[in-house]
């Protein structure tokens, strides 16, 4: 994940920047009745690597929670901290190129379902042709994207505990 370290017992790390900094997802931790799990659930539907992301958001909703909480239909969706620590996660998580990769998978999904839906006659096979060629174009576009999206690198946690480069250490003993 992106925003919060998990380990590899699928836990948040409670004294992560990303946790303990943020008021909103402190809030959702030191709650009676929430905790990891929530947490956890929150960053399982906002975060853009979550392993949920192919789905759409009211999906994403569905399926983490059954299978967190083995309801299609989670209680504490609609508490206060875990509104609030969700919308701060989104908030954190905003990259405009994710929200136009997001846009255009929205508009290919639609239009393959209107295109499947869609009864192949004489009469609208023209539209039908038009209709693939403007999806064939929309592809095109949003591989560009994702070209795009891929040259800025994988997304890093920034880290402030490593060590002085090699020319700040040279710096540091001239200024001894």
């Amino acid at each position: 994940m992106y925003l919060l370290q998990i380990n590899k017992k699928g836990d948040i790390h409670k004294d992560d920047n990303g946790v303990v900094l943020v008021p909103e997802f402190k809030a959702v931790l030191d709650s009676e009745g929430l905790g990891q799990t929530a947490m956890k659930w929150i960053a399982l539907i906002y975060d853009y690597e979550s392993p949920y992301r192919h789905y759409i958001e009211k999906e994403r909703v569905k399926v983490v929670s059954k299978d967190l909480y083995d309801t299609y239909h989670w209680k504490g969706a609609s508490r206060k901290e875990i509104v609030e620590a969700s919308n701060k996660y989104k908030e954190l998580q905003f990259d405009p190129l994710d929200e136009q990769l997001f846009a255009f998978n929205k508009k290919i999904n639609e239009f393959t379902n209107l295109i499947d839906k869609m009864f192949l006659s004489e009469d609208n096979a023209e539209l039908l042709q038009k209709l693939m060629i403007g999806v064939e174009k929309i592809l095109k576009t949003r591989q560009a994207l994702l070209d795009s999206i891929e040259r800025r690198g994988s997304r890093q946690k920034i880290a402030g505990d490593k060590g002085l480069s090699f020319l700040e250490n040279r710096k540091k003993i001239k200024e001894m």
